[in-house]
């Protein structure tokens, strides 16, 4: 592996070096060229759309300066005047409202015209007191704040002196709607997008989720623009630049409106108005990217003649530590690999054979346990000629019983054991107790119940038997609690003890003792079946009675045990 690696390094290195320096140099010697060229496009859109917002208050100015020019207009008939207000409103759909004012700044009666479709008559006063706010010292054009009417569309209101002597007013309220609409559907990439604000910072119009009369002068360029607005008296100011830090960071570009004192601004993540310095990067990044495949294909061409076979000497290694021995490697190469590969199947080989060998040992000290095992439990049975054979028929019926509930066959195996050594504690048992003809005394009983306790112990030391353990110490609790030695209850009790119990049980009540004759096997299951849920686990109960129907066992005569194992 530390072979490949150091042909992989050289490879790469061969190839990536030349290649990333001229990246490096590419993008140093364009990025400046690609950022001003963004720039340079974000400051041509504002100054289309600085043109189209100027276009669109300029149209409804110029009609209603036209009417202000006719001559002697307020010593025209008042039906030609209403003809000339009339005229102005059908032309200029943006204008909603138009109003003829004296020079005591009052309404002139019948000089009135507005949309009734799109104002509201209670609107009208609003728009007056506008108009009257703007005639102090008016001579020319003079342009109100951006306001919201009360049924939320947003106006200007502007006001033209009429005559030289100044001889009236016309006021009139231009609707924005057609300008918000223009600027929100105005896309600068994927997420820029342009607004409109007046000297204060206040929006008057724009995307990008501003309302109008949003607050603005806090955004990064609003606040630079209202400084520059304030270092210069030129009212016709252009700016492009970066304005913000890290994700907030706009590439944003501005431009005023003489009259009125608002500004056009447009704003883009820099991420996204840098996009092209993005693409080249990303190009240079897959450039590097193919010449790294080009350099691992290379690498793994020219080492695979030496690193495949290292990895299947690695591969098979680990095998071997996994115990399969016998494993042998393919290398056909006539070279020292070939050698080492023939050296390595020999002791595989080897290894094999001293496995086998092992195999057999382990199995004979496993009979020879197994053995003991078996004198152990028929010497307890040989003191008592009733109980002979017990523990050998208590494990046949336990593995039964497991393999019906569906237990492995190491768990099966562990019930034959256990079986068989349940009883194993009875051989520190005296013989007066364990061989006595009639009922023991409580006190004899005390003793007998000690048997479990001492059988565990016995097997303790033995590794080999610790999986039995729990049959010999466990196979007389109860499921209700009230067994022994340790009084366990219910699940709580190993699974494997309860069903040694309940072969246990069966052979007592199937085989002929000093104080009962063996039971029919109707008999016998109709006691373990009033057994199961106090002294037996009902489950287990079912699995004895699902065995007896398949093998259809049955018991003739008292001196015949039940033996079920094949």
């Amino acid at each position: 592996m530390r072979l490949f690696k150091t042909l992989l390094l050289l490879m790469l290195v061969a190839s990536l070096v030349p290649t990333v320096m001229v990246g490096l140099l590419s993008v140093s010697d364009t990025r400046e060229l690609l950022v001003r060229d963004a720039q340079e496009m974000a400051q041509e859109r504002v100054k289309q759309l600085k043109l189209k917002a100027e276009t669109f208050l300029a149209e409804p100015t110029r009609a209603v300066m036209g009417m202000a020019r006719v001559p002697r207009f307020f010593s025209l008939p008042l039906e030609q005047q209403q003809t000339y207000l009339r005229s102005v409103l059908n032309q200029r759909r943006e204008i909603q409202a138009i109003t003829v004012l004296g020079l005591d700044g009052r309404r002139l009666p019948g000089l009135q015209a507005f949309a009734v479709n799109d104002v509201p008559p209670t609107s009208l006063a609003e728009h007056e007191a506008r108009a009257m706010e703007l005639l102090e010292g008016l001579n020319g054009l003079r342009y109100a704040d951006v306001v919201g009417r009360s049924d939320g569309e947003a106006v200007v209101t502007f006001a033209i002196s009429v005559g030289e002597p100044i001889q009236g007013y016309i006021a009139a309220d231009v609707s924005l709607g057609e300008l918000q609409t223009m600027l929100a559907q105005e896309r600068v990439g994927s997420t820029g997008f342009v607004y409109l604000t007046d000297a204060r910072g206040l929006v008057i119009a724009g995307g990008g989720g501003l309302v109008a009369h949003q607050d603005a002068s806090k955004r990064p360029v609003v606040a630079y623009l209202l400084q520059d607005v304030s270092r210069t008296q030129d009212t016709d100011i252009l700016h492009v630049g970066n304005f913000g830090e890290g994700s907030d960071a706009v590439v944003a570009a501005y431009g005023t409106l003489a009259d009125p004192n608002w500004a056009i601004i447009s704003e883009q993540p820099v991420a996204l108005a840098y996009k092209q310095v993005e693409t080249m990067e990303r190009r240079l990044l897959l450039t590097v990217l193919a010449a790294t495949l080009v350099a691992l294909g290379l690498a793994a061409f020219f080492s695979r003649g030496v690193t495949r076979p290292l990895k299947g000497f690695t591969e098979g290694a680990l095998r071997l530590a996994q115990g399969k021995f016998g494993l042998e490697v393919n290398v056909p190469q006539k070279n020292e690999l070939g050698d080492l590969a023939r050296t390595f199947n020999y002791m595989s080989k080897q290894l094999l054979a001293y496995d086998h060998e092992n195999r057999g040992l382990y199995e004979s000290l496993e009979q020879g346990y197994l053995e003991t095992i078996v004198a152990l439990a028929n010497s307890i049975d040989s003191k008592d000629s009733y109980t002979r054979g017990h523990s050998q028929r208590v494990g046949d019926v336990a593995v039964e019983i497991g393999r019906e509930m569906g237990l492995s066959e190491r768990e099966l195996k562990q019930l034959q054991f256990g079986g068989i050594l349940h009883d194993i504690g009875k051989i520190g048992i005296v013989e007066s107790i364990l061989c006595k003809q009639s009922r023991l005394t409580d006190d004899e009983m005390a003793i007998m119940r000690g048997h479990p306790d001492i059988g565990d112990t016995i097997i303790k030391p033995i590794s080999f038997l610790g999986p039995m353990r729990a049959c010999v110490r466990s196979h007389h609790e109860r499921w209700d609690g009230t067994g022994y030695p340790d009084g366990l209850k219910g699940e709580d009790i190993p699974l494997l003890a309860r069903i040694v119990g309940c072969a246990d049980t069966f052979d007592a009540c199937t085989s002929t003792r000093p104080y009962q004759k063996a039971m029919p096997l109707e008999k016998a299951m109709e006691i373990l079946d009033n057994l199961s849920g106090r002294q037996l686990d009902p489950s287990v109960v079912e699995a004895l009675r699902r065995v007896l129907k398949k093998r259809g066992v049955r018991v003739e005569g008292h001196r015949l045990p039940v033996k079920l194992a094949s």
